[in-house]
């Protein structure tokens, strides 16, 4: 999300603050992780299990 290619807590700060209009994204399309075309919590949700080794 932040394009440090780290993928950690700062992305999910990154992403949550895209949802609630705080911040813009480089590249929406990376926020859209669980490829259902939509940028939302659920996104959040599969980025965190992503950054703590689940799935």
């Amino acid at each position: 999300m932040n394009e440090d290619d780290v993928l950690d807590v700062s992305d999910v700060t990154s992403l949550i603050n895209y949802l609630l209009g705080t911040k813009s994204l480089p590249d929406i399309t990376k926020a859209d992780i669980n490829g259902d075309f939509e940028v939302n919590v659920s996104d959040v949700t599969v980025l965190i299990n992503l950054i703590l080794g689940g799935e």
